[in-house]
């Protein structure tokens, strides 16, 4: 496939496997993948990839398809990404449904003043945090609460927990609509998908032992062959009590008999992402979700 952008830039279809080695080589490591293999396997045949040409020759890459664009990079030694980023926006409203707004995933902090510029508006903005894991010899529970591994049997409970626990104020920290349908529907996929005995045994519910009601659930899950966070959550009833740093280290502590890492995404702005750099979390890049409103 080739596609005139303008006078200058056109796009031309990429070989998955070359655009994957050139993606992986002019783009920040942002996901802490762990070796080169790790990091070129993410693209697949069937993913929309293609070179962006300036009078012929590459100068850099980008994935899309009707009203989404990601994994944008440039190449050395061309750096006019201003002029580029028109040049795509123009493209992506001629191929997009014009009712719907288009998406642009992935940005990265240095790239997102020009999406501004074009007219293109932020909505969210996330990064991966990563950390060593660690044995925690002592974890002080206090006598108040009950310390479970969770089970499918559990769903509904951890359901509730997790609905209540993004209401308001701290719907920030849950990249999705938070909803009782959608939480558990992310807590079947949780179950179904991650059956490894150390992730469920480094996952954790803690439980008030006057009345057993849940107050506080981390999950553990697996992506691209390492632990994740992911998902942990107090009760605002129990917050400031130290339940969510102890679920950390239960965790951290559980998970030293496999792994040496663990990643979590977080979203900028959630009051968790001090937690997590003060327990030692070191901050990726950010990653910025912009869309260009609809146009009807």
């Amino acid at each position: 496939m080739y596609s005139k952008l303008d006078n200058e830039f056109s796009l031309m279809q990429a070989n998955p496997k070359d655009f994957a080695i050139h993606y992986t080589t002019y783009r920040e490591n942002v996901f802490f993948r762990q070796s080169w293999e790790r990091r070129v396997a993410i693209f697949s045949d069937d993913i929309p990839s293609y070179w962006i040409l300036l009078s012929g020759k590459r100068i850099g890459g980008v994935c899309l398809e009707s009203n989404l664009l990601w994994s944008f990079f440039l190449e050395p030694p061309f750096t006019d990404m201003y002029r580029v980023v028109g040049s795509l926006k123009k493209y992506m409203i001629e191929l997009s449904d014009p009712t719907k707004p288009i998406e642009v995933m992935g940005v990265l902090s240095y790239q997102s003043e020009h999406f501004l510029r074009w007219g293109f508006q932020p909505i969210e903005t996330r990064r991966i945090m990563i950390r060593p894991t660690e044995n925690f010899e002592m974890i002080n529970w206090e006598n108040d609460f009950i310390i479970e591994t969770p089970t499918v049997d559990n769903l509904e409970e951890i359901t509730q927990l997790f609905y209540k626990g993004y209401l308001g104020a701290d719907s920030i920290g849950y990249p999705a609509d938070n909803t009782i349908e959608q939480q558990r529907s992310d807590l079947e996929y949780y179950f179904k998908y991650n059956t490894e005995e150390l992730l469920q045994r480094s996952s954790c519910l803690v439980l008030d032992k006057h009345n057993n009601q849940l107050v506080g659930a981390c999950l553990i899950s697996m992506w691209e062959d390492l632990p994740l966070i992911s998902n942990i959550v107090v009760d605002k009833g129990y917050r400031g009590r130290g339940i969510a740093s102890n679920l950390l280290k239960y965790s951290l502590t559980t998970l030293t008999e496999k792994y040496e890492v663990v990643r979590l995404f977080v979203t900028v702005g959630n009051s968790a992402e001090s937690l997590y750099y003060n327990f030692g979390f070191l901050p990726g890049m950010e990653q910025i979700t912009f869309i260009l409103p609809s146009r009807e």
